[in-house]
């Protein structure tokens, strides 16, 4: 009976132990953790995107050839039509997910909340209420093309300040000025 007892006793006290050396563990870990900074790590906001020549010009009845290879890395579209390159940050202007690309009807279609916009980026569907993102596009020396997304508060470029509009559309005043450097990327023919 003795050692029943001496067991049970041995048992409580390895218990009481362990749960005291868990939680001061637990409470060890928490603040080693707290040194650590909680960092985000995204993307640089300007990226070398290549040259022009690079991105496939339009044929046929197409009017806008839209570049993927930016999208995973950058979340950026990369269009090129027969005027020029522009680009379109892929993140949707209603919650921030990344819109897809549907070649065959032509669309950026969001997937979490059914956004639809056009290859210039007006939402022409769903709960978004702005257009989608213009990001920088320049010309290095060297003739490769760099594109900034650093100012993501660009979504209506002459609009930063004063909102003129109600409506999600681009006006022929914003068209004007979106299709222009350095939002748009004239090329020769």
């Amino acid at each position: 009976m003795a050692d029943e007892n001496l067991s049970r006793r041995r048992f409580f006290n390895l218990v009481g132990w362990g749960s005291m050396l868990a939680f001061f563990g637990g409470v060890g870990g928490a603040a080693a953790k707290f040194f650590y900074p909680g960092v985000l790590y995204e993307p640089r906001s300007t990226f070398n995107a290549g040259k022009p020549e690079e991105y496939v010009a339009p044929s046929g009845k197409e009017k806008v050839v839209v570049d993927e290879r930016w999208k995973k890395n950058q979340r950026v579209w990369i269009l090129r039509n027969d005027k020029g390159i522009y680009g379109l940050v892929g993140v949707c202007t209603h919650l921030g997910c990344t819109p897809n690309w549907f070649p065959s009807e032509g669309l950026f279609k969001c997937p979490c909340h059914g956004s639809i916009f056009n290859v210039e980026g007006e939402p022409i569907g769903g709960p978004a209420p702005e257009p989608l993102y213009r990001p920088k596009i320049s010309l290095a020396p060297d003739g490769s093309m760099i594109v900034t997304t650093g100012l993501l508060g660009i979504r209506r470029a002459n609009l930063q300040a004063v909102k003129k509009y109600a409506d999600v559309y681009f006006h022929d005043d914003e068209k004007a000025y979106i299709t222009q450097p350095p939002y748009f990327l004239p090329l020769k023919a």
